[in-house]
């Protein structure tokens, strides 16, 4: 693909999220992405065979996002494989607005097709995994990481009224789960 074909194809998955934002997942559609882009129909077409397709992409583009995000953590570039464990964490610094626009991929996925969030499983399996080399039984990097993505989904519908010093406190406190066990 060229680089104005990447450009196309990452301006429609930003759109479909912001029409999922505003409108939720039942109103995705490639109407609505068209009149909200000005891409045509065609246009999107080219890029997306349908929506399941354009779903994909969104599901896809979240879960290369949360692994960049944790990559990018001070955490993750020690040396230890325990750097996996506190980069995760970490990555509940982004704050709401991030949670909202990498998660709005995997809720218009679900509400569209259970099926779809196949690479979200196959992401929650490998940290889970990672943690599990860094030192951590399966119960405890389990915990944990529900811990995390509980945090993030709950965040997500604004469920949560945690003031930032809390949820600081909360973060340092999921953080302790994971250095308990490897110090035990």
């Amino acid at each position: 693909m060229s680089r104005h074909s990447d450009n196309a194809r990452e301006k429609i998955i930003d759109v479909a999220e912001q029409v999922v934002i505003e409108n939720g997942a039942r109103h995705l559609s490639f109407d609505a992405v068209a009149a909200k882009s000005g891409i045509s129909r065609g246009g999107l077409l080219h890029h997306f065979s349908g929506k399941e397709t354009l779903l994909k992409a969104m599901l896809d583009r979240r879960v290369k996002r949360a692994t960049q995000n944790r990559e990018q953590k001070p955490a993750f570039s020690r040396p230890d494989q325990k750097s996996t464990i506190a980069a995760k964490i970490l990555g509940l610094e982004g704050g709401h607005e991030q949670i909202e626009r990498t998660h709005v991929g995997l809720l218009a996925a679900i509400a569209h097709d259970p099926q779809l969030p196949v690479p979200y499983q196959q992401d929650f399996k490998n940290n889970l995994h990672k943690f599990c080399r860094g030192g951590l039984s399966v119960d405890r990097a389990a915990v944990i990481l529900l811990a995390v993505e509980g945090m993030k989904l709950l965040e997500l519908f604004s469920l949560l009224t945690f003031t930032p010093r809390d949820r600081n406190r909360i973060i340092r406190e999921i953080m302790s789960l994971a250095e308990k066990e490897r110090h035990a």
